[in-house]
């Protein structure tokens, strides 16, 4: 048993303690986190009015500037962008329309004969001639490059027999060099032919026919003859589709000449016949291109809109959660007794026990405990500053008593103490009758509640021997 040990502990762990004998803990957990609820959600509360003061300032900033940028009229809601939006889109049909209209009169000037006092000199065959034109200039393009295809095979062709006339003078040059050399391969069969085999001398030993010199020279030179008439015959050729080829290209140049004649007249008649409706047309796509522009600045409008509406959204969402926490606050009930009354009912019991002391050891002052943080007072001090060290023993067993009747006094919320220690009281220098007495009382009131008192000391204990057992030691030792 000691006295001191109350007083050296943390302050969370001594009101975790106290809360946990009388029964607070679940009241004030279940208040603490209301607290904390209300508090995170007051916290919420203030971040998004903050951030609703900021889209509310910025978003009246940035849509005047967008109006007056694309001078639109200023709205100040998604309603109004809508109905602007509406308003600007009608504007913008209207203005397509009267551009449809322009065109289309546009395009009976130009396809139908031409009006009453239309431009001098205006030629309604002029389209029929440009077409005429184009179509003999794309029939002499595709006769320039057929012509051009041909003339290149026939040159391939006079390339190929000039090959062919040199090939057979150097064969006519090399008879008399090779004759000498045998056949080593049949060029029928490609089996190896053997020149030592039985053949008559003037005789091939290949086909045994008679063969001599003058004979390969004359056919040699038959061929020769042959491809070169060929080649002449190629050069006549070629020399005709020269010929062609540049007249088709002659004929083209005209044509193309003639086109671009028609095509720079054309061009000036159809100008003339636009002129009066150019500018009308260029004001209308200026005027479409800047419908269309203004149209292109309604959806970041809305967007901006849209955020100040969320944030809004956002605060009332908070408001609502505070008022909901405030009115479960307001209607929290704590479960049994009142903290006022269990510190009462505690402190009541500690009074009496105190009570058969007040004319030795104990001063005159009550024992009171306050309910908001649990502090013991005797008197107008607290229980630490205002007793002596006999008043502090006899202090600690009034508390230590007033413990086994929890579960009697308060109800099932407080956590009642099944078995109380005390570790020799006698040594905390008071009278030995004192504690005496109070051992004998500890364990009446033990026995009345059901608990249990275990005591360690070296004097024996009061004979209350129908309340009261003693286990002796089997071997004590010294105290150091």
């Amino acid at each position: 048993m000691t006295t001191s040990f109350a007083d050296k502990e943390q302050e969370f762990t001594r009101r975790a303690v106290v809360s946990q004998l009388l029964g607070f803990v679940r009241s004030r957990t279940a208040q603490a986190n209301r607290d904390f609820d209300l508090a995170r959600a007051k916290r919420r509360l203030n971040e998004a009015e903050a951030v609703d003061r900021e889209v509310r300032e910025s978003t009246l900033q940035a849509v005047t500037a967008i109006s007056q940028n694309l001078g639109l009229p200023l709205v100040r809601s998604a309603e109004e962008v809508v109905g602007a939006r509406r308003e600007l889109r009608r504007e913008l049909d209207a203005v397509y329309e009267r551009r449809r209209l322009l065109t289309d009169e546009i395009q009976g000037l130009t396809d139908g004969s031409p009006p009453a006092g239309s431009p001098a000199g205006y030629d309604p065959s002029l389209t029929d001639m440009y077409s005429d034109i184009t179509n003999r200039l794309r029939r002499a393009t595709e006769e320039v490059t057929n012509l051009g295809q041909l003339l290149e095979e026939h040159q391939r062709s006079a390339r190929t027999v000039t090959a062919e006339v040199s090939r057979m003078e150097r064969l006519a040059t090399s008879i008399e060099v090779f004759d000498t050399l045998p056949v080593r391969l049949c060029p029928a069969c490609e089996q190896n032919v053997d020149p030592h085999r039985d053949h008559d001398e003037d005789a091939c030993y290949l086909c045994f026919q008679p063969v001599d010199d003058d004979k390969r020279q004359r056919r040699a030179q038959v061929e020769i003859r042959s491809l070169k008439s060929e080649l002449d015959d190629l050069d006549d050729v070629i020399a005709r589709s020269r010929d062609d080829l540049d007249s088709a290209r002659t004929h083209q140049q005209h044509l193309h000449v003639q086109q671009a004649q028609l095509a720079q007249e054309l061009n000036q008649r159809r100008a003339a016949e636009l002129a009066p409706f150019m500018a009308t047309l260029e004001g209308i796509a200026a005027q479409i291109a800047q419908l269309e522009h203004k149209l292109t600045a309604f959806p970041a409008m809305e967007e901006i809109f849209q955020r100040r509406t969320d944030a809004h959204r956002s605060v009332l969402s908070a408001q609502l959660l505070v008022e909901r926490i405030e009115k479960e606050q307001a209607n929290a009930t704590a479960p049994g007794l009142s903290p006022m009354d269990r510190c009462y009912i505690f402190a009541d019991r500690m009074n009496g026990f105190l009570a058969r002391y007040r004319d030795t050891l104990w001063v005159a002052g009550q024992v009171s405990i306050r309910d908001t943080d649990l502090t013991f007072y005797v008197g107008s001090k607290p229980w630490d500053q205002g007793l002596g060290a006999e008043a502090k023993v006899l202090f600690f067993l009034a508390y230590s008593y007033a413990t086994l009747f929890l579960d009697s006094d308060l109800d099932e919320e407080c956590a009642f103490p099944g078995m109380l220690l005390l570790d020799n009281p006698y040594q905390q220098g008071i009278a030995a009758g004192v504690v005496h007495q109070a051992l004998t009382e500890l364990a009446e009131a033990a026995h009345a509640t059901g608990t249990q008192v275990i005591s360690t000391q070296t004097l024996r204990p009061p004979s209350a021997q129908h309340t009261i057992r003693e286990i002796p030691m089997l071997q004590v030792y010294d105290t150091p």
